[in-house]
């Protein structure tokens, strides 16, 4: 957990200092930023430091999480150059809701267990629900409108640009589904599997993604 929150952080310096002023640097730093939050709040359910609530630093690594899926959004979008787009509006505005409901409701989260190699959430019947509906709906628009304005791009990186961040999303997609199907167990922990794979997303975006959408041709 430490060694992937150092990776993430690494990369949001790197991608902080090496692109110049760029739209899509901010959202990447941002996204990077925000995988690294969770990643130390997991590590932090995982040790028995006095006085640290494992309920609250879950609460604060949850609400890192919500706004990946818009940034993820918003990345594809300002890659093609799209402002102010219908769906980057309404998938921060749907994150702010379920951040809100994270930070105050006490029973959003009702318990975190460390496993070992992931940390388990159990939260309320609410949250399990609606949250697994919105996360999954817009991580299906990442690839679809990936997809679709990579297809419709004309500029050569901006197409190769939204092509890597597909991959990149694929590449921790396919390998959390994989786990949930075949270890019976995980289906609590996949927040936290699918965090840890996003690693891989990170290094995408860092050092393809974002080079690639910086160039003007």
């Amino acid at each position: 957990m430490i060694a992937t929150m150092a990776i993430e952080l690494a990369l949001a310096a790197y991608t902080f200092i090496r692109i110049k002023k760029f739209p899509v640097k901010n959202i990447a730093v941002a996204t990077l930023v925000m995988l690294a939050v969770f990643q130390l709040a997991e590590f932090l359910v995982c040790q028995s430091y006095r006085g640290i609530d494992s309920l609250l630093v879950s609460r604060i690594g949850f609400v890192a999480i919500t706004f990946l899926p818009p940034l993820g959004l918003h990345t594809a979008n300002a890659i093609a150059g799209r402002k102010r787009n219908w769906s980057t509006i309404t998938g921060y505005a749907l994150a702010g809701a379920f951040a809100v409901y994270f930070a105050l409701a006490s029973n959003s989260i009702n318990e975190s267990i460390c496993s070992g190699n992931y940390v388990i959430f159990h939260l309320g019947q609410f949250a399990n629900l609606t949250y697994s509906l919105y996360y999954y709906t817009l991580l299906g628009g990442i690839i679809a409108l990936s997809v679709y304005l990579a297809i419709t791009a004309k500029n050569k990186s901006t197409k190769a640009a939204l092509w890597w961040l597909l991959i990149g999303a694929l590449a921790f997609l396919i390998p959390t589904g994989v786990v949930y199907f075949v270890v019976d167990s995980s289906a609590s922990g996949i927040p936290s599997i699918m965090c840890g794979f996003a690693v891989i997303y990170a290094i995408v975006l860092a050092l393809r993604v974002v080079p690639l959408a910086s160039r003007k041709k």
